[in-house]
């Protein structure tokens, strides 16, 4: 019993730990911060949904999403969401929003990686990682189409349209560049994979020797 309630509160600890953070995020959004967009609320409140339902989907339909995946979209979604937009990192540091869609292109490549290894039971083929960054560029789309969406309903200015504006930057240029980024984020876990791969082939290859 007391195991089976340990495992469950580690399961939903991520989503506890993100909420808390929300909450204390808002609160100092709405209490230190002195420009406020309804947009900024939204996504920071909507933010706690995610590892929700990542959980359900786990105890639900029995995907297995590792742990550590769940914890690395909480940590995207605290990096990119309270500390970028809420606490405006994204403005004060140049290079934050490069890292967030960086971030964001490793860890989509890696939750695709991790779905084909479980529905297939088998390493992936070349053509399929060139699939898994196409998916995860569509993601990044999508979320540059909310951008706009929300932008336009709520008045706001997400896509940064005015700072590029401002700084004599194309605002296209702005969003094909975070495109680029969430690419390379995807190649650096390629080459992630392919290092632990080595490490394993070696070690694999080092026990057969030493047993024979």
């Amino acid at each position: 019993m007391q195991k089976k309630f340990l495992r469950t509160f580690l399961d939903y600890l991520p989503a506890i730990v993100t909420a808390i953070l929300t909450v204390v995020t808002l609160i100092l959004y709405a209490t230190v911060i002195e420009e406020h967009e309804v947009s900024d609320f939204v996504v920071v409140s909507l933010m706690p949904l995610v590892p929700l339902a990542l959980i359900f989907i786990n105890r639900r339909w029995k995907f297995g999403i590792p742990r550590y995946l769940i914890i690395l979209v909480c940590l995207h979604l605290i990096l990119s969401a309270d500390a970028g937009t809420a606490m405006g990192f994204y403005g004060r540091l140049p290079w934050w929003d490069l890292m967030i869609h960086g971030f964001f292109g490793l860890l989509g490549c890696a939750f695709f990686y991790y779905l084909y290894f479980h529905f297939e039971k088998q390493s992936p083929k070349p053509l399929h990682y060139i699939v898994f960054v196409l998916l995860t560029i569509s993601l990044a789309g999508i979320w540059e189409i909310y951008e706009f969406i929300a932008d336009l309903v709520l008045h706001s200015d997400m896509q940064c349209v005015e700072e590029a504006l401002a700084q004599g930057i194309s605002p296209l240029t702005d969003t094909i560049t975070d495109m680029m980024i969430a690419v390379a984020g995807a190649l650096i876990f390629y080459a992630v994979l392919f290092v632990i791969k080595v490490i394993s082939i070696h070690k694999t290859t080092s026990d057969g020797k030493n047993h024979s």
